[in-house]
């Protein structure tokens, strides 16, 4: 054959059926999709390899011959997908999913067990859920709207599919059944955060009712077992921000979840149960403006979340000398600077060793929420009791526990978000001004009772990086709209625990810089959000409560935060 002249495209690119740029040693599309670029010499041929992944990965792995879990490092072979969808799944495996940890670090959490969806069939439920949701995501990291119609087809295609597989009973009792029910109900939690939608728990629930079909927890899968943790633990969340009772599929599995699982995330979601039955428990009795309840009611109460409070400090106490936090100092001048009130930082052994220890200080601040109300009650009710100095001093030590949870919210702020101070887009990942604190800035670390660390479970510093632009302002935000919520919507109690000299400001715009950092518009005033983002010249005090204020009452009615109604 005569030779045109024509540079000719690399393997990959032909294999793809894509255009290719000719730029060697890799060529554009294939460093954008971060696979091997591979070229044709004359002293090789290429080679043509047929796949017929959902009949060879899917069932090794229901059968235990592949784990769930993948490492950040992880790459997609033989791909089915198209180009976007490829560059998506390959963005999402390898900054958002996380690897088991062997050595007694923290669950990793739904996100450890994608890959087997990623490799069944391109047309399968769990596939397709998975597109949807890498696609979702990606469209945010390169501002691409135009990704939304492509989306929107994925994600229906996918439901539809998952109907089918819920009438078939060999498919409806599958670990990827159940996979493809909650990263649908992690797609509409996205979307809800991205676009102020009101987010659904009907794939999780439906989700739970499967479970009962697999039998004892024993017999489960580890991935099952995860995915339960997983359901619950987003019901809690959901049912105390919503002050409602956690749903009776919850309460079902609790006993038998706590008398089975040694893990800690399992456990401390089983005492996350109790706190939201605590706080309905509460809300319950409540009319009008007081609570209408007897003091021996309000003893009765304030025992058992007295028990339950115990209990979270055994909890806090266990892991904090393998999880962190642990007390950094920066080594020098940073910049841009990194945001911390009052130069106080914490750093973890990884994100999800942060985010845990942060749903152990909501339930605590819960429970002290709940407590210091109750309290006022009783001062109102027995005149004596009021004028005691048991009662005083109860008030005191609530208050002094609120202001401590509070530091330490505060003080893994710069863990989880760094120095970010701007909006990132998929170009950021090599940015060497973001830095954000970790354990390897450490020479000796000590936990958070002075005691010698044992850290299990220490990320890498290039994980930590990743995982922390990718996942640090989102898991930051529930947090900081909690801490904003408590302060700012119980304005009859605020004055029992004032916080310490310009520490709401601060949370308030932390707070709205987390909205920023994903994306979420929340001002048409871009010089504020860059004041917000930068914290350099801010607005007055005044203004920040304003505006988080604002945002929280649209967020809990589900509405645009830039509107002006």
């Amino acid at each position: 054959m005569v030779n045109d002249g024509r540079p000719r495209a690399c393997l990959t690119c032909k294999r793809r059926r894509i255009k290719c740029d000719h730029t060697r040693p890799s060529c554009a599309r294939c460093v954008l999709a971060k696979i091997h670029c591979k070229w044709h010499t004359p002293a090789e041929k290429p080679k043509i390899t047929f796949v017929e992944i959902n009949q060879t990965v899917a069932p090794r792995y229901r059968s235990g011959q592949i784990q769930g879990t993948t490492g950040a490092s992880t790459t997609l072979k033989h791909a089915l997908h198209d180009d976007t969808e490829t560059q998506a799944l390959t963005f999402f495996v390898r900054y958002y999913s996380l690897g088991s940890v062997p050595n007694g670090g923290p669950n990793p959490g739904l996100f450890g067990h994608v890959m087997p969806a990623i490799s069944s069939s391109r047309t399968s439920a769990a596939a397709m859920s998975i597109s949807a949701v890498a696609l979702t995501v990606y469209s945010r990291w390169r501002m691409d709207k135009n990704l939304a119609k492509c989306r929107a087809k994925v994600l229906g295609q996918a439901i539809k599919n998952l109907s089918g597989d819920l009438q078939k009973e060999d498919s409806r009792r599958t670990d990827l059944t159940l996979l493809t029910t909650l990263l649908l109900q992690y797609h509409s939690a996205f979307e809800s955060l991205l676009f102020s939608k009101k987010s659904t728990i009907v794939h999780h629930l439906g989700a739970l009712a499967l479970v009962r079909e697999f039998g004892h927890p024993s017999t489960w899968s580890p991935i099952a077992s995860e995915f339960v943790g997983v359901i619950i633990h987003l019901d809690i969340t959901a049912a105390i921000r919503e002050q409602r009772q956690v749903h009776p599929e919850v309460r079902f599995w609790r006993s038998i979840i706590s008398s089975t699982s040694v893990d800690p995330s399992r456990y401390l979601d089983t005492l996350g149960i109790q706190v939201a039955d605590l706080q309905f428990r509460a809300t319950a009795f409540q009319g009008g403006a007081t609570l209408c309840l007897s003091p021996t009611e309000i003893d009765t109460l304030l025992d058992d979340i007295q028990q339950l409070d115990d209990s979270l400090v055994l909890w806090q106490g266990n892991v904090s000398r393998f999880w962190g936090p642990f007390s950094w100092s920066p080594p020098g001048i940073i910049f841009p600077p990194i945001q911390a009130f009052q130069g106080s930082c914490h750093v973890y052994t990884s994100v999800t060793a942060a985010r845990r220890m942060n749903d152990s200080r909501s339930h605590r601040l819960t429970l002290a929420l709940i407590s210091l109300k109750l309290n006022v009650e009783r001062e109102k009710s027995i005149e004596e009791v009021c004028k005691s100095n048991s009662s005083q001093s109860g008030v005191h030590v609530l208050v002094k526990r609120i202001q401590w949870l509070v530091d330490g919210i505060c003080g893994s702020v710069p863990f989880c978000l760094g120095n970010r101070s701007r909006v990132g887009t998929v170009l950021d990942f090599g940015d060497p001004t973001w830095i954000f604190p970790t354990c390897h800035d450490m020479s000796e670390m000590y936990g958070l009772y002075g005691r010698p660390a044992e850290p299990k479970g220490l990320e890498s510093v290039a994980d930590h990086y990743s995982h922390a632009i990718t996942q640090g302002s989102w898991l930051m935000l529930s947090n900081l709209a909690l801490l904003v919520a408590m302060f700012l919507s119980n304005k009859t109690l605020t004055p029992s625990f004032p916080l310490k000299d310009g520490q709401l400001p601060w949370i308030c715009q932390q707070y709205l810089r987390n909205l920023s950092l994903n994306a979420i518009e929340w001002t048409h005033d871009s010089s504020v959000v860059e004041q917000v983002l930068t914290g350099v010249d801010l607005p007055p005090a005044e203004v920040l409560i304003s505006e988080a204020s604002r945002c929280i009452r649209r967020v809990s009615r589900g509405l645009q935060l830039t509107d002006d109604t």
